[in-house]
């Protein structure tokens, strides 16, 4: 196109060298415009390619996170089950040890053997209603 235009020039018919100069500038710019409309389809098309990446990369990392939380509250649920059971046995264990230990008559205190002692020498003296008191 560019030789047609270049040979109406050189022969004198510029009326038909402006059309072909039109007409180059126009197909120019379809090219343009083609290569534009193309480049934006790529780039679209890209970004949605690593949309659609980054959402199953999201939806694997939850998915993943997710079976790890389940198996670690599993072994929580294990784990505090084992310790609860522990601490039971050791509570009767303890029970155990400390009714054995401790005797099962208690001592009286010095004060209750002294007040004992007065209510039975007020009974003794007939004084009923002191003992009674005491």
């Amino acid at each position: 196109m560019e030789e047609h235009r270049a040979t109406c020039e050189t022969e004198g018919r510029y009326v038909e060298a402006e059309l072909a100069k039109n007409r180059i500038a126009e197909l120019k710019q379809q090219a343009f415009t083609s290569q534009m409309e193309e480049l934006l389809f790529l780039h679209e098309q890209q970004r949605q390619e690593c949309e659609q990446a980054h959402i199953k990369q999201y939806q694997e990392f939850n998915e993943h996170w997710d079976r790890e939380l389940q198996q670690s509250q599993q072994e929580d649920s294990k784990e505090i089950q084992v310790l609860e059971e522990k601490h039971t046995q050791d509570i009767q264990v303890n029970r155990q040890t400390l009714e054995e230990k401790l005797s099962q008559q208690f001592k009286s205190s010095a004060e209750l053997l002294n007040l004992r002692k007065i209510e039975a020498n007020l009974a003794k003296q007939k004084n009923y209603q002191q003992a009674h008191e005491i």
